[in-house]
């Protein structure tokens, strides 16, 4: 894992309650924002041994509330709002992304 518990907690507001019934879930919200930013950027997260920066460990936040506040929502228009912080957090860190 990239973000812990208590960050994401904390982004969320939610208890900082230790093994908690919602830690499953967002363990897996945070692997789901992991490999959205990954495929986003064309390569893995992290990728050296110097850490993740900080915009795109504040992106990753982004993605998890984006997931957290929307883990139940159905859209019969089948709209998608990209969020353009997200997009412009990472946008830096892309590789091979042509011209």
């Amino acid at each position: 894992m990239i973000l812990t518990l208590e960050e994401m907690k904390t982004h969320l507001r939610l208890p900082l309650d230790p093994d908690s019934e919602i830690d499953p879930q967002l363990e897996d919200i945070e692997a789901a924002a992991v490999d959205y930013a990954s495929m986003y950027l064309n390569r893995v997260i992290p990728w050296d041994s110097n850490g993740v920066p900080a915009s795109i460990r504040q992106a990753l936040l982004l993605i998890v509330g984006d997931m957290f506040e929307n883990r139940e929502a159905q859209n019969t228009q089948a709209q998608y709002h990209q969020n353009q912080a997200v997009d412009r957090l990472l946008h830096f860190y892309r590789v091979e992304i042509g011209i």
